[in-house]
């Protein structure tokens, strides 16, 4: 007889697998639409897969108690990601090809940058959710490289800026260099505690 600790790592897969085919899903379909391959209205109807992937894994994610934070985190990483790729996908169609505006376009604005956001609030969930102190710290400590790298950059850049040495960039590269900087910070681990941090 399966016993629940049995079960948890099994649902905590399928939560896993779901959201990560919704991420891949909502890729596919953003970029058949943007390389002309289907219309807008076959756009619509194939992002209803990815939308029922992302909806099942986060029922799944709210439902896990026993699933290990490592796992959860990857699932609501997932989940934000396929989200922040539907509402990319309606705010590229509905304000920059049909030129909506308005209260209705601020929001549709707003919603990939919250999805990104969400990433932050995401990796703090992970340390405060992990038990394991030696992994907490991998995290803090991959959480603080991933924060020094890109804080340096947006100082240095918007002095650049300021003084008309380099073109201004969109704000949100910021947060996306932080993503990368934790992908810095896993490998800065892996050199100084011989692991990455693995997600297990």
């Amino acid at each position: 007889m399966s016993t629940a600790t049995e079960i948890a790592p099994t649902a905590g897969r399928a939560c896993l697998i779901a959201a990560g085919c919704s991420v891949i899903t909502a890729l596919l379909v953003l970029f058949l639409w943007k390389s002309d391959a289907i219309g807008i209205t076959t756009a619509y109807v194939l992002a209803i897969i990815p939308t029922a992937l992302m909806v099942f894994a986060f029922v799944k994610t709210i439902r896990q108690k026993k699933a290990k934070a490592s796992l959860r985190y990857l699932a609501r990483m997932a989940i934000v990601m396929a989200f922040y790729l539907l509402t990319l996908f309606l705010a590229e169609n509905l304000i920059e090809d049909r030129g909506l505006t308005g209260p209705l376009a601020v929001i549709i604005a707003l919603l990939p940058g919250l999805s990104f956001a969400g990433v932050i609030w995401i990796f703090g969930g992970l340390i405060v959710e992990e038990t394991d102190e030696f992994y907490r710290m991998l995290y803090v400590r991959q959480g603080l490289i991933a924060t020094a790298i890109s804080f340096t950059l947006a100082a240095v850049w918007g002095f650049l800026e300021t003084y008309k040495i380099v073109e201004p960039v969109a704000a949100y590269w910021w947060p996306t260099m932080w993503c990368f900087g934790l992908g810095i910070g896993a490998i800065f681990n892996k050199i100084k505690y011989g692991t990455y941090g693995e997600i297990r």
